[in-house]
């Protein structure tokens, strides 16, 4: 993953390189962007499967790595220069654990995978630094609502606890929070560019709930504090590259 990240950085370099000795462009008034990228968990997501369950880890990590982001996002900016604008972005996070191989006295020997998919809708404001030039740099803020859904899977055997095979789905939970953005808009054209950045998700500030799983085959997000269980942060970092298209170039008309 490294190398593919910094093979899109030197081709974003590249092209605004090209993008810097070539024509300066009408400023658009309106961005579409298409990305897709890595994303990397954050504590409490991110955990080590079964240590921190036998160490007593509190509050338990719901033991996700890493994993991929997809997206879209329109930008329409409100003033003449073009440098405030209002965004509105859809992303679909797909996070896992990867198959974890489980060797021990009580569990057995087995695998253990879990995975956990999110659906966010950001609504927010952005500034951008340059809108004139081909590299454009920008920031935005986001306020965001979360859809969660997953599923864990775990079989085992030879262990205390007997054979095991589990197959449980994530009930359908929704929080909200917040998201930072950052990153560099290149033109390649009037009408086409492409686009790198990195984002900060902490995607439940707001709704945690704790529900006390009743069944196997469900089990739920359980992210607020009960008990002695502390409360859980659901966070994460996500690099991104994707193609631009721009909208609402101003005419000009030539001078005769």
């Amino acid at each position: 993953m490294k190398k593919v990240t910094t093979l899109v950085a030197i081709l974003v370099i590249v092209f605004a390189v090209n993008a810097l000795k070539a024509q300066t462009y009408p400023v658009p008034q309106f961005y579409l962007h298409i990305t897709g990228g890595y994303t990397y968990c954050l504590p409490d997501l991110k955990g080590d499967y079964p240590a921190d369950i036998q160490s007593g880890k509190n509050p338990t990590p719901y033991f996700i790595k890493n994993g991929f982001n997809f997206g879209a996002d329109g930008k329409y900016f409100i003033d003449k220069k073009r440098t405030f604008g209002l965004i509105a972005s859809l992303t679909y996070s797909m996070l896992s654990s990867g198959n974890i191989a489980v060797s021990d006295a009580t569990l057995g020997v087995g695998t253990f995978n879990t995975k956990m998919n999110i659906f966010t809708l950001g609504l927010g404001a952005e500034y951008d630094f340059a809108p004139k030039r081909p590299a454009n740099p920008f920031v935005n803020f986001q306020v965001i609502t979360n859809m969660f859904g997953g599923k864990t899977t775990f079989s085992s055997t030879g262990g205390t606890l007997g054979t095991q095979n589990v197959n449980s789905d994530l009930s359908s939970a929704v929080r909200f929070g917040a998201m930072f953005e950052a990153g560099v808009d290149v033109k390649l054209s009037k009408k086409i560019g492409v686009v790198i950045g990195g984002r900060y998700a902490f995607a439940n500030l707001l709704g945690k709930a704790y529900t006390a799983d009743s069944t196997t085959s469900n089990y739920n997000l359980n992210d607020k504090e009960n008990g002695d269980q502390k409360s859980r942060k659901i966070a994460y970092l996500q690099f991104y590259a994707g193609i631009s298209f721009y909208f609402g170039q101003p005419i000009i008309t030539p001078k005769k």
